[in-house]
């Protein structure tokens, strides 16, 4: 199969999890706090308007669309997931945020959350903005709006790629994607 070939086309949307191609200090320091093999997650769809998959993730510049293959050409895919319970209601919710800032205060606060982790002890994230998002919080954001059955398991401005990443490969979650084409 090509690059170009379909992926979302027919499908829910899905989830995808990276890390960036290249060194990132951002990604590295995700990795490193939350123990991690990914520091990004996103969403996948097919956009019937560009006739392509695009991704819909949190980025450094903001909340953006790109499309697939420009985002695989700069991220290595550690997972790709179809969820069990379709997430498509909380989605088009996401719709306002494209074009809002990334949460880097909320990123810093998740420092504040991991050394809780470390201690046992469950702490909020003291940075979180009410106005922006990082890309896990978009993720359990949109589960919270589609009706998610374990939903109030995450907290959107504690949650990281990981946690999602650990529960979407749990048996019945999700059905995992080979992703082995976008190495």
């Amino acid at each position: 199969m090509s690059d170009t070939a379909p992926i979302s086309q027919g499908r829910t949307t899905l989830i995808g999890f990276s890390t960036p191609r290249s060194f990132n200090p951002v990604s590295a320091i995700v990795r490193r706090f939350t123990a991690s093999e990914c520091s990004h997650c996103f969403f996948l769809y097919w956009d019937d308007d560009f006739q392509c998959d695009m991704v819909l993730e949190s980025h450094e510049l903001g909340f953006r669309l790109i499309t697939w293959p420009r985002f695989v050409r700069k991220n290595r895919i550690i997972a790709l997931v179809e969820p069990s319970h379709p997430l498509d209601p909380g989605f088009l919710r996401l719709g306002e945020w494209v074009g809002s800032a990334y949460d880097f205060g909320g990123l810093v606060g998740q420092s504040v959350v991991q050394v809780g982790r470390w201690m046992q002890r469950k702490w909020r994230n003291p940075f979180r903005s009410s106005r922006s998002m990082f890309c896990s919080e978009s993720i359990a954001r949109c589960m919270t709006w589609s009706g998610h059955p374990d939903a109030k398991s995450f907290t959107p401005k504690e949650t990281t790629p990981q946690d999602l990443l650990t529960f979407y490969r749990q048996p019945g979650r999700a059905t995992l994607l080979d992703i082995q084409r976008w190495d």
